[in-house]
This record gives structure tokens, C-alpha cells and sequence, in this order.
């Protein structure tokens, strides 16, 4: 049987991951709802709100490079899988986000 000693590294990790997964996402759709109502009503939004919004982008941004990084390690099959679904949720949370950033002009 194949030994993988990097997963126990990555499995303590990720736990974050998979604990702030569901507010990322719930974050991610409110800001594309807030870009389009500020598109709709022609109004500028909170600028706290607007540096919540860098926040989750950088954030998730970080930990998109993170499991990039860790996919190419020698890891299980079951927790390679495992990043491979976080990855692609996190990637289409993240082409959300930066849509939406992009109306809004987040980073200009």
C-alpha cells in the first residue's frame, strides 16, 4: 500500500477551506447582486462593503493558488479528488466575483 505523508499537512489545512466554502459562496452571490443593483439604480455602494469584497477576492484568491499548489504534490486519490472539487468551486466562485468586481469597479 502507497504511503502519502503530505495529505496529514493538507488534510489539517483544509479543514479552513471546507469550514468557509459555504460563506464564500453566499459572499460571492451577494456581491454579484449588489454590482447588478448598483448597475440597475445607478448608485455608488458602502465602502466598507466594497473592502469586504477585496477581502473575499483576495482571500480566495490565495487558497485557489493553494490547492493549485497542492494538486501536484503525491497525495491520496481521495484527497486529490477532494481538491479538485474545492478548486473548481472555489475557480467558479472566483469568475463570479471578479465579474462583479469588475462592475463595480473594485480594483480600479
Amino acid at each position: 500500500m502507497h504511503d502519502y505523508p503530505a495529505d496529514a499537512d493538507i488534510v489539517s489545512q483544509i479543514e479552513t477551506v471546507r469550514t468557509a466554502l459555504p460563506t464564500w459562496v453566499v459572499s460571492t452571490v451577494e456581491l454579484v447582486e449588489l454590482a447588478e443593483n448598483a448597475e440597475r439604480a445607478a448608485v455608488h455602494s458602502n465602502p466598507e462593503t466594497l473592502d469586504r469584497s477585496r477581502q473575499l477576492i483576495v482571500e480566495v484568491a490565495e487558497w485557489q493558488q493553494k490547492l493549485a499548489e497542492w494538486q501536484v504534490l503525491d497525495l491520496s486519490p481521495r484527497l486529490k479528488a477532494e481538491l479538485r472539487i474545492l478548486k473548481a468551486t472555489l475557480d467558479a466562485s472566483m469568475d463570479e466575483a471578479n465579474r462583479a468586481a469588475g462592475e463595480l469597479h473594485l480594483f480600479d
